[in-house]
C-alpha cells in the first residue's frame, strides 16, 4: 500500500498547524518589539480611533470582495484561523488574570517582565499582535457570512457581527475611556477638575460639583481583649465579634465584661477621659462604661473606654498588667455625599451620592468611593470617582446582536428538529 504523502508546512490548504505556528511567530515578534520599544502601546482617541476602525472594516470588506480567491484571505476566514487566533487571545486574557499588572505611576522600564510586556499586557505588543490576528480572522468570517447574504445564516451573521463590534469597540474605546476622581473638600467652591486614577493627568468635566455635606452611618464598635506582650487580639470564647451595646455581656478567657453604658457619639468631660457626655458634633466619638468580672463574679475593674480618633486619644481598660480590653474603631455601614452640581446649561441640581448608587451627568458616571479615613465620620473631604466611556453604547449594541444571533440559532435549531420529526412521522 503506497504511503500517503505528508503535507508540508505552509502548503495550501493551511490548517491548524499553520495557525499555531503563526501564533508563535506573533508571540516572538511581540516579545522582541516590546523588549526594545519600552513605551506602552495606546489606542488613539476620538475621532482618530473611529476613523481607524471604519477604515479597517472597509478594508476587510474590500479585500474579501475583490480578493476572495486569495488563499491567505480564505484561510483567515476559516475555522482553523478562528480557533487558533481565539486560543492565542484567550491565553493572554488568562495571563492577565494571573500576572499582577503595574499602573502607569509605578512603571520600571528596566524590569525584564515589563519590557517583555507581561506586566502591562493590555498595552503590550504581545496583546496588539494577538488582537490583530483575532479581530482580522473574526472580521473576515463576518464578511464571509454577509457576502453573499443568506437568510439561513442570519443567526451566525448576527453573532459574529456582535462579537466583532464588542471586541473592536472595547479596544478602540480605550482611547476615550477616562477613569478619574474629584476630591471635594468641605467649604470648597465648585470645581470641574478631576485627576486620572493612574497618572498625574488632570481633566475638566463639562459640569462643576460642590460638596454640601458628607455623612457616615456607622455600626456600633467592637471590643476585643488584647495581649499586651504580643499585641494579639483575642475574641470572646464563642469566637464571635463582641459588638458594643448597653447591657451586653461576653466571656473572654477568665473574665466577663458587661457594657453598663454606651454613647455612640460623645465627648470627654475632662482631659483624662474619666467620664463622657453625649455629643454629636466634631470631634465626637463612641464611648462605653465597662465593668470586668472574674468567673466568680468578683468585680476586677470598671471604667470608661473609647477607641480614640484624630483629636481624642484612645482609652483602654486594663484587666491586669498582661491584658486589657480595647474598643475598635467603628466600621462604616454606609457613607454618602450631598452634592450640588452646575450643569453645562448653567442650571443647578442637588443629589446624594451613595456607595453602589451612581449618578450620571453629561455622559459621566459618578460614584461615591472614599473619604478621609483618619477623620472617619467627620471627614473633611469626599472622593468621587468620575468615569466616562462614550463607546459603551456600541458595546451594548454588540451584546444585543450577539444575544439575538444566539436566540435565532436556538429557535432555528428547534424548528429544524421539529420539522425533521414531522417528516419522520409521515
Amino acid at each position: 500500500m503506497p504511503k500517503k504523502n505528508k503535507r508540508k508546512l505552509f502548503n495550501y490548504p493551511w490548517k491548524y498547524k499553520e495557525g499555531f505556528v503563526i501564533s508563535g511567530i506573533l508571540i516572538f515578534l511581540g516579545l522582541i518589539i516590546g523588549y526594545f520599544y519600552k513605551n506602552p502601546v495606546s489606542f488613539p482617541s476620538f475621532p482618530t480611533n473611529l476613523s481607524i476602525i471604519i477604515t479597517y472594516t472597509l478594508l476587510l470588506t474590500a479585500f474579501y470582495k475583490f480578493e476572495n480567491n486569495n488563499k491567505i484571505i480564505q484561510w483567515l476566514a476559516s475555522i482553523p484561523a478562528a480557533i487558533t487566533s481565539t486560543v492565542l487571545f484567550t491565553i493572554l486574557s488568562v495571563l492577565l488574570g494571573f500576572i499582577s499588572q503595574v499602573s502607569s505611576g509605578t512603571i520600571n522600564t528596566n524590569d525584564i517582565w515589563y519590557r517583555l510586556g507581561f506586566t502591562h499586557l493590555t498595552t503590550s505588543w504581545l496583546f496588539v499582535f494577538a488582537y490583530l490576528f483575532f479581530i482580522t480572522s473574526l472580521g473576515f468570517a463576518t464578511v464571509k457570512l454577509f457576502m453573499p447574504f443568506k437568510k439561513k445564516k442570519i443567526g451566525l451573521l448576527f453573532s459574529h457581527a456582535g462579537l466583532y463590534i464588542i471586541i473592536l469597540a472595547g479596544i478602540a474605546g480605550s482611547g476615550d475611556n477616562i477613569r478619574s476622581y474629584f476630591v471635594l473638600g468641605s467649604n470648597q467652591d465648585f470645581t470641574d477638575k478631576v485627576k486620572d486614577f493612574n497618572s498625574d493627568i488632570y481633566y475638566k468635566t463639562p459640569f462643576k460639583l460642590q460638596l454640601l455635606k458628607f455623612d457616615i452611618v456607622e455600626y456600633n464598635p467592637k471590643v476585643v481583649l488584647v495581649d499586651a506582650k504580643t499585641g494579639y487580639l483575642i475574641l470572646p470564647d464563642n469566637n464571635k465579634h463582641f459588638i458594643i451595646d448597653k447591657g451586653e455581656k461576653a466571656e473572654f478567657l477568665n473574665w466577663i465584661i458587661e457594657i453598663k453604658e454606651f454613647l455612640k457619639y460623645s465627648f470627654p468631660k475632662d482631659t483624662l477621659s474619666s467620664s463622657f457626655t453625649e455629643w454629636n458634633i466634631i470631634p465626637a466619638l463612641p464611648s462605653a462604661y465597662i465593668e470586668i468580672y472574674d468567673k466568680n463574679n468578683n468585680l476586677i475593674n470598671k471604667d470608661w473606654c473609647t477607641c480614640g480618633n484624630f483629636s481624642i486619644p484612645r482609652k483602654n481598660i486594663w484587666v491586669n498588667e498582661d491584658y486589657y480590653f480595647a474598643m475598635l474603631s467603628p466600621e462604616p455601614k454606609e457613607y454618602s455625599s450631598d452634592i450640588k452640581a452646575i450643569l453645562p446649561d448653567g442650571s443647578e441640581e442637588r443629589f446624594t451620592l451613595k456607595v453602589n448608587s451612581p449618578k450620571t451627568i453629561s455622559g459621566w458616571k459618578l460614584y461615591q468611593t472614599g473619604y478621609n479615613e483618619q477623620m472617619g465620620k467627620w471627614s473633611d473631604y469626599s472622593v468621587i470617582e468620575a468615569g466616562r466611556d462614550p463607546w459603551l453604547p456600541a458595546v451594548y449594541t454588540g451584546i444585543f446582536l450577539l444575544i439575538f444571533g444566539a436566540f435565532y440559532l436556538f429557535w432555528l435549531g428547534g424548528k429544524s428538529i421539529n420539522g425533521n420529526k414531522q417528516k419522520h412521522e409521515k
